[in-house]
């Protein structure tokens, strides 16, 4: 790969240097308290729409409470399914140089998985099932490639925005703060190693075939997976163990989340989570219009 080497080894420095032991590090609680928000009020897929300003406070913080488990659930299955990709392709002639990257990568992940998992099932006793998304049948194994890095990197942007806001807020719980603070340092590293393979391998598709078919196939299916990640804040599984379907103003959870994910106030929201990264994909020339996002 036509990555800085240079920049591969600090990235492999500065996760040894980090490294910790997910198992001893947090302190779990027997229970959390659900007087509380789990997450800033504005990470809530109702915030910004009337349907926000129907719920009291203590539905409101129902709702974060299963938003959260939502979201930890996600990376539950993102990362199951990261991990299968990286281990059957870290040995491969092509990603030699960044193959010692990648096993820190693994181990990184291992662990963030674990304590997604133990989360949700300590405090839900639940990991909400997650819906896969399918690029079809992709018949080149480097763009097949392309579209699980892709994929990766739009996931793990995805919830770093979380991650960074709750993170820092002093008012969740500390188990809450710390889970997302702790993943958030380490998918820094991730985001940016992410980037780097993406540009490469797209650079390597075309220089075999910079046709404009070529082009237009990778353009519809990255903004396909920006789609896909948009539509997974909303899960009809949360509201009703929440509690809010009913004083929504729906009639059912399905038709609360196909209000709530096209209700034109959600829109701004959308362009705060994804814009950066349709924009990184924008300029490294994979897609050319970054609209969509607030579509």
């Amino acid at each position: 790969m036509q990555i800085d080497p240079q920049r591969i080894q600090r990235l492999v420095s500065l996760s040894k240097s980090k490294a910790y032991d997910p198992y001893e590090r947090f302190d779990w609680p027997d229970s959390l308290a659900l007087d509380r928000l789990w997450c800033d009020e504005d990470l809530l897929t109702t915030h910004g729409t009337a349907v926000h300003d129907r719920l009291s406070f203590e539905q409101k913080a129902a709702l974060s409470k299963w938003e959260a488990v939502n979201f930890f659930s996600l990376n539950v299955h993102g990362i199951k399914g990261v991990m299968e990709f990286v281990s059957r392709c870290i040995y491969e002639e092509r990603y030699d140089d960044i193959s010692e990257y990648l096993h820190i990568f693994i181990a990184e992940e291992n662990a963030h998985m674990w304590f997604f998992a133990a989360f949700c099932r300590r405090y839900a006793r639940t990991i909400y099932p997650t819906p896969a998304f399918s690029t079809g049948d992709v018949q080149d194994r480097l763009e097949a490639d392309l579209y699980m890095f892709a994929s990766t990197l739009v996931f793990e942007e995805f919830v770093d925005f979380y991650n960074h806001k709750v993170g820092t807020n002093p008012d969740v719980a500390d188990i809450v703060r710390e889970i997302n603070h702790q993943h958030h340092l380490d998918e820094s590293r991730h985001v940016s190693f992410g980037r780097e393979v993406v540009k490469d391998l797209y650079g390597e598709i075309l220089s075999r075939d910079g046709s404009n078919e070529t082009r237009e196939r990778i353009a519809r299916t990255i903004e396909g997976i920006i789609r896909y990640f948009i539509s997974l804040m909303y899960n009809p599984q949360a509201y009703i163990d929440a509690g809010v379907v009913e004083a929504s103003g729906f009639k059912t959870a399905s038709a609360l989340r196909n209000a709530l994910r096209t209700d034109p106030a959600r829109r701004e929201h959308h362009g705060v989570w994804f814009r950066r990264t349709a924009d990184f994909f924008r300029r490294s020339g994979l897609i050319e219009d970054v609209s969509f996002v607030t579509q």
